[in-house]
């Protein structure tokens, strides 16, 4: 139909506005650090892009969009080459973002009505899929573009096919018995192992088609660099590597906002000023670096400045006045994240670091992720950021206690044990585990969700690995490992420590998927009541 046609038309549009966008912001960061020999090429390559966005948004009919391109390309050719002045184009591409966004918003109603309207519910959904509403971004596979929506839905509908393939795999299991000399039967396990292997590669190729690669972050955080360094009257380089390391696209938000405030953080925090840097022998340009890179588990994505690294004696020493005192063996960085923390006087326009630390590390725990903090005073500051490879499907561990099951992503796992003949020990109360020539603390997962009243002393211990920090889990019984789809939690249900998601077995019962994060912030000593039947 003719209004499918042209949500279409204008899904493209907006599609390419943001990425022309992007890119000219690049160009003009580009220039703003001194290009030398490249300013002739980087300013014809911003006159292309403001042209060919004037020419689509006449096309399209956005004479207000058209009017500030235009003025944009002006401005460009009144640029000085031998020391180009940016600020005023930066700002007039976030002038024309912002009208894109809310020509975007306008079109919405418009889309959902043409929706409602459509009388083929086939054709209908199709172009809910494709349409205005539901596409913010999207991704070009082999010169084909494919919006974010159509790839979110193909994830749910994989998903969906992985219960029921966990179903189909828990009757094949409960029949094997009955039917093993039947040799139909051999015929329906063969089926059944084809199967598996061509929804695996379904779902890798799903799974690949969802990434995107972090570059599509380098030029939002380019600009909070170049605007915050400009703010606090410092001179900063910001430098980039593994910008071809992909990331879920379910995972790209929370990943531009905890990057976002890490890289303001290296720039309000942890470089000196320009006469510090001098003083201490420095250049005075001061660098911020981001390197990513991904491996079989994760996408590891650093976060570095040559500052002054942070005072680990002025950090216990604001601590004591929060009234936490640092536990034995505890870092004082790891208090950087407690909510409300802060060694510099008085809050700050940009970070607002503390509360924005303790935000952004919660989270990336919430996602599966962490944040690590490493520090060299006099040297700089190292922020990691650990996330997982995809957060809609993964494989975990199944496991029993006191009737109730859970999945524990596989990732955070380091071994299982039986307890049954160790020596367990008493220490201030709590329960500790021998491990590989030392003691790891031993938290029974029921008597913590208020499922038994008592700890257990026999079962199995599942050493899981979170956060730095080692603990092992008390469990009744270990079903094996099944891949599983993750789901968020109803509202209604918050947050419950300890708990990240819930998911759907084979047999239709919804299991709660365990945080690795947050079973390490559980109490060993009472019952925490975080999910579970209290």
């Amino acid at each position: 139909m003719t209004h499918d046609l042209d949500r279409e038309i204008f899904a493209d549009f907006l599609l390419e506005s943001q990425e022309r966008l992007a890119r000219l912001e690049e160009v003009l960061l580009a220039l703003s650090e001194g290009a030398g020999d490249a300013v002739p090429q980087l300013l014809d390559e911003a006159r292309l892009q403001l042209h060919t966005l004037k020419g689509n948004s006449g096309m399209m009919g956005l004479a207000e969009l058209q009017a500030v391109a235009h003025a944009l390309e002006d401005r460009v050719d009144s640029l000085d080459h031998d020391a180009p002045q940016v600020e005023d184009l930066l700002h007039g591409v976030d002038r024309f973002r912002e009208l894109l966004e809310e020509v975007a918003r306008l079109q919405e109603p418009a889309a959902a009505a043409a929706d409602r309207t459509d009388a083929a519910g086939a054709a209908g959904a199709a172009g809910a899929i494709g349409g205005v509403a539901a596409m913010e971004l999207g991704v070009n596979t082999d010169g084909v573009r494919v919006s974010f929506a159509t790839l979110d839905r193909l994830v749910d509908l994989l998903g969906e096919m992985v219960i029921f393939r966990n179903r189909m795999s828990d009757a094949v299991e409960q029949q094997r018995g009955a039917a093993a000399s039947g040799r139909g039967w051999e015929h329906v396990q063969a089926a059944h192992e084809r199967l598996g292997k061509t929804l695996d590669a379904l779902r890798d190729g799903v799974m690949r088609l969802r990434m995107v690669p972090l570059r599509t972050l380098f030029g939002h955080l380019g600009r909070i660099v170049h605007d915050e360094s400009l703010r606090e009257g410092k001179s900063v380089r910001f430098e980039t590597r593994g910008g071809e390391t992909p990331l879920d696209r379910a995972l790209l938000e929370l990943s531009s906002e905890a990057l976002g405030h890490l890289v303001r953080n290296c720039v309000v925090h942890g470089l000196e000023t320009t006469a510090e840097r001098v003083r201490a022998g420095k250049p005075a340009q001061g660098t911020v670096r981001l390197a990513a890179e991904a491996n079989t588990r994760e996408v590891v994505i650093d976060v570095v400045d040559d500052g002054g690294g942070i005072d680990r004696s002025r950090v216990t020493a604001t601590a004591r006045r929060l009234g936490h005192v640092l536990g034995e063996g505890e870092d004082p960085l790891s208090l950087l994240f407690l909510p409300g923390f802060s060694t510099r006087d008085g809050a700050d326009m940009s970070s607002g670091r503390g509360i924005g630390l303790a935000a952004v590390q919660k989270a990336v725990q919430r996602r599966g992720g962490r944040i690590e903090v490493f520090s060299e005073e006099g040297f700089g500051t190292l922020f990691r950021l650990r996330l997982p490879l995809s957060v809609s499907i993964t494989r975990a561990l199944l496991l029993a206690s006191d009737g109730e099951e859970y999945a524990l992503p596989l990732a955070a796992i380091v071994e299982s044990v039986q307890i049954d003949g160790l020596e367990l020990h008493e220490m201030n109360g709590a329960t500790v585990l021998p491990w590989r020539g030392g003691l790891i603390p031993l938290l029974d997962l029921g008597h913590s969700f208020g499922t038994s009243p008592v700890r257990r002393h026999s079962g199995f211990a599942v050493i899981i690995e979170a956060a730095g920090s080692q603990r092992a889990l008390a469990v009744e019984r270990i079903h094996g490992i099944r891949e599983v789809v993750v789901k968020g939690l109803d509202r209604v249900a918050g947050s419950p420590p300890g708990i990240s998601g819930s998911t759907i077995l084979g047999d239709g019962r919804a299991v709660l998927i365990l945080d690795p994060a947050g079973l390490m912030n559980l109490s060993p000593f009472a019952g925490a009541t975080a999910g579970g039947k209290a």
